[in-house]
C-alpha cells in the first residue's frame, strides 16, 4: 500500500482517525503547556487536604493538600513522554527482529523466535519488576529503557507473521531471482508494504507502553518519586485512603485519562489496520 494523497485523505475521513488525533493532540497540548495552563504548582501542600473540587480547586485536593488538577496536567507529560519513546524503540527493535526472521527463516529466524518465546512464557510483569530492581534511580530515561526491553516481543511476532505472508509475492520472487541483496530487499522493498502494519503495532505497543508505565509508578519500582505522573497519583490515592474519604476526584480522573488516551490510540491503530486492509486486501497480522 502507497501513502499517496487519495490514501491520506480517506485515512483522515474517518471518523476514528478524527476522534483519536483530537484527544491524543488535547493531552499533548496540556503536556507541552503545563507550566502555562496549571492553575498551581503540583507540589504546593498549602492547601487544605481532602477539599471537594470547588470554584478554586476544579478537581479537589489530595490528602497533602496538593491540586488535583494541576498534577493531571503535570502527569501528562510522563505518560505521553514514557509512552512515545518506549513505542518508538520497541517498534524499532521489534520491527527489525521481525523481518529478518520472518525473511530469513531457516536458522535463524528459528533461534530469534525460540528466544521470543522464551520470554514471552515469563510473566512479563515479573520480569518488568526484576529489571526496575537492577537499574534503580534511572528516573523517566530507565523506565524507557525497561518498558523497551520487553516490548518488543510481541510485536517481533506479528512483524514476522506479516513478512512471511509478503516475502511469499510475486515482486518479492522477483527480486531475488534477479540477485538483489537481502538487505536491500528487505528494508527496501518489503518492509514499505508492510508499513501500515508496523504503524498500527507500533500504535499499539504505545498504548501498553501508557499502561506499563502507570503500573510501575503504581507499585513504585519505576521512575523517579519525585516527579508526577497518573500512575502514582493512583499510588499515593491508594495509599492514603482516598476511598474510604470518599475522595473519588482524586482516583477517578488519572484513571479515565490513562484509559481515555490508551483508547484513543487503540482507535488510531485500528484506522490504519482498516485503511491497510481495504487497500490490500489479504491477511494482516497483528498482536
Amino acid at each position: 500500500m502507497t501513502w499517496d494523497s487519495d490514501t491520506i485523505r480517506r485515512f483522515f475521513r474517518y471518523k476514528r482517525t478524527i476522534a483519536a488525533l483530537t484527544i491524543i493532540a488535547i493531552f499533548t497540548a496540556s503536556a507541552i503547556l503545563a507550566p502555562l495552563i496549571s492553575p498551581y504548582d503540583p507540589h504546593n501542600i498549602n492547601f487544605k487536604s481532602f477539599d471537594p473540587p470547588s470554584a478554586a480547586h476544579w478537581l479537589g485536593t489530595d490528602s497533602y493538600g496538593q491540586d488535583v488538577l494541576s498534577q493531571l496536567i503535570w502527569g501528562s507529560r510522563i505518560s505521553i513522554m514514557v509512552g512515545i519513546f518506549a513505542g518508538l524503540l520497541t517498534s524499532i527493535v521489534g520491527t527489525a527482529i521481525g523481518v529478518i526472521s520472518g525473511y530469513k527463516k531457516g536458522v535463524l529466524g528459528e533461534v530469534l523466535m525460540r528466544v521470543v518465546d522464551l520470554f514471552l512464557v515469563i510473566p512479563n510483569l515479573i520480569l518488568l519488576i526484576l529489571l526496575a530492581a537492577f537499574l534503580p534511580n534511572l528516573g523517566t530515561f530507565g523506565e524507557i529503557i525497561i518498558i523497551s526491553a520487553l516490548g518488543w516481543l510481541w510485536m517481533a511476532r506479528s512483524i514476522r507473521a506479516q513478512t512471511l505472508t509478503e516475502g511469499s509475492r510475486d515482486y518479492i520472487l522477483a527480486a531475488r531471482a534477479l540477485g538483489i541483496p537481502d538487505r536491500e530487499i528487505m528494508f527496501k522493498e518489503l518492509l514499505p508494504n508492510i508499513l501500515p502494519v508496523v504503524l498500527a503495532n507500533m500504535i499499539l505497543v504505545i498504548t501498553a507502553a501508557i499502561l506499563t508505565e502507570a503500573s510501575l509508578s503504581f507499585l513504585g519500582v519505576a521512575g523517579d518519586p519525585t516527579t508526577v505522573s497518573w500512575g502514582r497519583m493512583l499510588a499515593l490515592a491508594f495509599t492514603n485512603n482516598a476511598v474510604i474519604y470518599n475522595a473519588w476526584w482524586w482516583t477517578l480522573p488519572p484513571g479515565l485519562c490513562i484509559a481515555t488516551l490508551g483508547f484513543s490510540f487503540i482507535l488510531l491503530g485500528n484506522a490504519v489496520l482498516d485503511l491497510f486492509a481495504r487497500n490490500r486486501g489479504g491477511n494482516v497480522q497483528i498482536q
